[in-house]
């Protein structure tokens, strides 16, 4: 994937259950805190506030609301090491329709693509750790977990 430049990310804002929000800056606070939860009712996340130290909704500058590419962290501190992730989120959601048209394998269809190309970006990051994390793909998202203790660090879901 081509290098983007960097685009801040900020707190956008705390759900009533202090989740927070990190989205990127200049979004709407509550444009962004109803496709979080919206998100959440679509994926049955009903426990998610429990679970969650973090919702991860970088736009990238689009302005589509459809197809957004969401991650939850899921441990108290976002690690160093997985930093770059969240510009492959900013790009994804902001221009991947673009590289799609680029770089789509045959009839295959947009999220394949996103998550098939999210999973190899993934694994590149994860390989390069010192700290030793693990990553994989579901039918819908792509995770990224500790080595040794196999505790989910964070997901995304497309």
């Amino acid at each position: 994937m081509k290098k983007l430049p960097h685009a801040p990310i900020g707190l956008c804002a705390l759900d009533a259950q202090g989740v927070p929000l990190y989205t990127d800056q200049g979004e709407n606070e509550i444009t962004i805190f109803n496709l979080a939860c919206a998100f959440c009712c679509l994926h049955g996340y009903n426990g998610w506030r429990e679970h969650t130290h973090g919702l991860y909704l970088l736009r990238g500058g689009s302005d589509d609301e459809e197809d957004i590419l969401f991650a939850l962290l899921e441990i108290q501190v976002f690690p160093k090491e997985l930093k770059g992730l969240t510009r492959f989120l900013q790009a994804y959601n902001g221009s991947g329709k673009a590289i799609y048209q680029l770089g789509k394998q045959g009839a295959e269809d947009y999220r394949e693509f996103v998550l098939r190309n999210l999973d190899k970006d993934c694994t590149k990051i994860v390989s390069k750790s010192k700290v030793g994390y693990i990553s994989g793909r579901g039918q819908n998202h792509v995770w990224i977990a500790e080595r040794l203790s196999g505790r989910r660090v964070l997901i995304m879901h497309f």
